[in-house]
């Protein structure tokens, strides 16, 4: 009998401003959905650390790892799981030497292959690929189907909001999907990411 991949699973993202709206909507969806992480983007903002404190303790209680974008320095202080960082070796050594072999350190690669080959081989644990426009969605599905084929390293494909693409990118072997935090601005977020939660767990995969 075949062996099967784990189900892909959502990796959500949050950003500035943290509003009550985003709040409660995060809150539910991980009480009904059980993300595998959630990252906390900066997006060029100086984040309070008390904010991030009490985000950090509310994702890691319900279960996920709980990321902070480029702030090694945050993550280390405030004992979140790890870190989303440019795919850049110094970068990257520099997070690992101050966060230890047990952080969960994630790379942006875009569509770079090479990019991810290098850093998952310096201890990446999990390499994401995005489409740089909307025309670039099937550049990002063949990317995301030659890794899975070769890598065990986890990929994630980047500010998927389309159900039909998400469930597509997983057929093609993607182990996470990353709605964009601009979900949350949508009429009704919770439907969408219930929806594709369902879709893409449902999947079953050949390892």
């Amino acid at each position: 009998m075949s062996k099967l991949k784990p189900r892909c699973r959502l990796y959500l993202q949050v950003a500035p401003p943290f509003t009550a709206r985003q709040n409660e909507y995060l809150s539910q969806a991980l009480a009904e959905l059980s993300p595998a992480c959630v990252l906390i983007r900066s997006d060029g903002a100086a984040l309070d650390p008390a904010v991030l404190d009490g985000l950090i303790d509310r994702i890691q209680g319900a279960g996920a790892a709980c990321l902070i974008e480029d702030g090694i320095a945050a993550a280390e202080d405030l004992g979140a799981d790890g870190v989303h960082i440019a795919a850049d070796e110094k970068i990257y050594a520099d997070a690992r030497k101050s966060l230890g072999e047990s952080a969960n350190i994630g790379v942006a690669c875009g569509l770079g292959r090479h990019d991810a080959m290098a850093l998952a081989e310096s201890g990446a644990d999990y390499v994401a690929f995005s489409a740089l426009d909307a025309d670039d969605f099937d550049a990002l599905s063949d990317t995301v189907a030659w890794w899975a084929e070769i890598f065990v390293v986890p990929c994630v494909a980047w500010d998927i909001g389309d159900v039909r693409e998400a469930v597509a990118l997983t057929e093609r072997g993607v182990d996470f999907i990353a709605p964009p935090s601009s979900i949350w601005d949508g009429d009704d977020p919770l439907a969408v990411l219930r929806d594709m939660d369902a879709a893409i767990g449902s999947i079953r995969r050949e390892a």
